[in-house]
């Protein structure tokens, strides 16, 4: 724990070996948490990119930051929602995580890869049904605002306003998922 808080202090002054050594010790832990909730390896490597970028480029801040792992984590997953709130993401089933990455997930990040998919299925499923229809077809059959907008009668700003909360609600579940990731591990 001594030699981390010395690379990170080393890294925040301007240290490129530093920095290397910090890449190579948490890129795996981030990718594949990234990986597990974007399900998406490209997706994931934009993400992984994102945030190394940032700790560069604001490296000057991290000589305080107590515990660097947690706080990677939570740079993760807002890094994680601003991605997937400013691209159009298309998640993959669930099931096809365990065939394309057999050797870089943990039984453990299986596990929670799926059980994360159900609870966002069972929000999506308590989502009033309106909701829920403008969900599925904007993440399920993949149309736009407004083509959903077009099928059901309503407006775009309408179908904007029920994904932003559907996107809200599984958001919720997901904090509360990697809150007890980094919790309970």
């Amino acid at each position: 724990m001594e030699i981390e808080k010395e690379i990170i202090l080393l890294m925040s002054q301007g240290d490129e070996n530093a920095y290397a050594t910090m890449f190579h010790k948490f890129y795996p832990k981030v990718h594949r948490f990234a990986f597990m909730l974007l399900k998406n390896m490209d997706d994931a490597d934009d993400v992984c990119q994102i945030i190394f970028e940032k700790i560069w480029m604001k490296r000057q801040k991290f000589a305080a930051i107590k515990n660097f792992d947690s706080y990677l984590f939570v740079l993760t997953k807002y890094t994680i929602l601003n991605y997937i709130n400013t691209k159009r993401i298309i998640p993959l089933n669930i099931d096809s995580l365990p065939d394309c990455c057999a050797n870089d997930a943990s039984p453990h990040d299986k596990v929670v890869a799926k059980d994360t998919q159900l609870l966002i299925d069972m929000v999506v499923e308590n989502m009033p049904p309106q909701r829920q229809a403008i969900y599925r077809m904007s993440r399920e059959q993949y149309l736009k605002n407004e083509e959903i907008a077009q099928k059901l009668g309503l407006q775009k700003k309408t179908v904007e306003n029920h994904l932003n909360l559907a996107l809200k609600e599984i958001k919720k579940v997901l904090y509360l998922v990697i809150l007890f990731h980094l919790t309970w591990g």
